[in-house]
This record gives structure tokens, C-alpha cells and sequence, in this order.
């Protein structure tokens, strides 16, 4: 005997299951509780990293003080090794300039130049980076200070003397350039041909 069954009937649909109040408190209080708790786990941790940004840009300030210290000592410890290695070139550039000033008196000088003369002269010669400060000509002896901007100024401003026509026969046998604060001192005589004249 066959039996049918009906499976469209109220039994055979499944079973809805509903949740109960109390499940639905509880999942509302873990999933609060969950909220709660990432909270306060990305705080901590937010306070952890700039807590530890903190300290390591203070060690970062501290070790750029030392370094700057540091830097400043090498630079105070350097600078008279600078200013020495600085004084010993324009000493041996003066030397060798005054070196190559006495090769500028082979020329025979005459005895006696005219006050006007000397005057056209020096014009003549001059130049822009070379002052005369005082000049003085008795008897024949010729006396010049002043000062240049660069050390080379003053052989280059006795070459050019050497080819003026007033000036040409005058050759300097005491000859002195002096650094002076950028500047270079010069003094020029020819003093000692006064000795050679009464000879």
C-alpha cells in the first residue's frame, strides 16, 4: 500500500528559528565590547608611536647639538692653520715679488729728475689699483709710499713707469711691499745712488 505524502503542507516547511532577546543582548554587548576594546588598542597604540616619535626626535636635537659643537671646534681648530698656511703664501708671493722688483734696477738712472717731470711721470704710469700717499725728490733722490690693492700692482706700475719719457731712467734700489690688511704697503727710493754720485 502506497502512501502519499503531501509535501506542500504546513509540517513539511522548515523551521524559522528566532533570536531571543537575550541573544540579541548579548551580541549587542560583545560587539560593544569589541568597539570598545579597538578603541582604546589604537589609542595606546597612536600614544605608543608618538610617545616614541618624541623621544627619538629629542635624540635627533641632541645629537644635531653635539654636531654643531663639534663642527664648531673643527672650524676654530682649522682657522690659524688656514690663517698661517694664508700668511706663509703672501709672504712668499711679497718675496717673490720683491725678487722680481730688483730685476727692474739694471737701468741707469740719472741723476737728477725735474720736479714737473716726476709729475708727468707718475702720471703717465698710473694706475687704478695703486695710490701714492707721499713722494718726496731732493737732490736727485726719489722717495715713494703708497699702497696697492693687489701685490702684482707694483711691479707692473714700475714697468709702466720704465716707458714713460720722463721716467724711463729712474730705477729703484730700495724696495719694500708690505701686506696691510688686503692692502700692500710699498716704499721705493733710489737713496742709495746718492752714495754712488759722491763716489
Amino acid at each position: 500500500m502506497k502512501k502519499q505524502v503531501n509535501l506542500y503542507q504546513a509540517s513539511c516547511y522548515p523551521k524559522r528559528e528566532k533570536a531571543t532577546f537575550t541573544q540579541f543582548v548579548i551580541v549587542f554587548i560583545v560587539c560593544v565590547s569589541l568597539s570598545v576594546f579597538s578603541y582604546f588598542m589604537s589609542t595606546y597604540q597612536t600614544k605608543s608611536l608618538n610617545d616614541s616619535l618624541v623621544i627619538q626626535q629629542s635624540k635627533i636635537a641632541d645629537q644635531q647639538l653635539v654636531l654643531s659643537d663639534l663642527v664648531i671646534e673643527l672650524q676654530k681648530r682649522r682657522a690659524p692653520d688656514e690663517k698661517l698656511r694664508l700668511f706663509s703664501t703672501l709672504q712668499n708671493e711679497v718675496a717673490a715679488k720683491q725678487r722680481l722688483l730688483a730685476t727692474l734696477s739694471d737701468i741707469d738712472v740719472e741723476d737728477i729728475v725735474s720736479f714737473s717731470a716726476l709729475m708727468r711721470g707718475l702720471s703717465d704710469a698710473n694706475m687704478p689699483d695703486l695710490s701714492i700717499n707721499q713722494f718726496s725728490m731732493v737732490e736727485g733722490v726719489l722717495n715713494i709710499s703708497g699702497d696697492a690693492k693687489h701685490s702684482d700692482s707694483v711691479p707692473l706700475w714700475l714697468s709702466n713707469m720704465q716707458v714713460t719719457k720722463d721716467l724711463s731712467g729712474v730705477a729703484f734700489k730700495a724696495i719694500t711691499i708690505k701686506e696691510n690688511r688686503g692692502f700692500f704697503s710699498f716704499q721705493l727710493s733710489n737713496s742709495d745712488l746718492k752714495g754712488r754720485k759722491g763716489e
